[in-house]
């Protein structure tokens, strides 16, 4: 009898360690990132270009405090016109580094086909800046 009181105690012990060595607790859990559209200020590059050459176009924009990242460029709608947006991330924590500046990303353009074209990127929630290439 007292052999199996024994056992039972220690079965009892051991799953009893068991569930609380196995917390679901997360202390190293990563903040979460807030993400947001960054206006565009100015674009600036080629007028001109030819069929099936890259084009390289600086894009200026503005974001919220010093701790933004680029993400990536999209593309939007405002009403019925097509676009392109820039992307930022924010880290949840605070920023110390609270002063922003504008930052730059590089947008790459390529045409199989002659014609004129406009890039446009979002400059504000009703309006885009614009810059026109011919491609000859």
């Amino acid at each position: 009898m007292k052999s199996s009181n024994l056992k039972s105690i220690l079965v009892v012990l051991f799953l009893s360690i068991s569930f609380v060595s196995c917390s679901n607790d997360d202390d190293h859990a990563e903040a979460p990132v807030k993400t947001k559209t960054a206006f565009v200020t100015q674009i600036k590059g080629a007028g001109t270009g030819k069929v099936n050459e890259e084009l390289s176009y600086d894009v200026t924009y503005t974001v919220d405090n010093a701790c933004a990242e680029f993400i990536k460029i999209s593309e939007t709608t405002i009403g019925t016109v097509k676009g392109f947006q820039v992307e930022v991330k924010y880290p949840s924590e605070v920023c110390t580094q609270q002063v922003p500046e504008p930052k730059k990303t590089v947008y790459k353009f390529k045409s199989a086909v002659k014609g004129t074209f406009e890039i446009k990127f979002k400059k504000s929630e009703t309006e885009f800046v614009t810059q026109k290439v011919v491609i000859q």
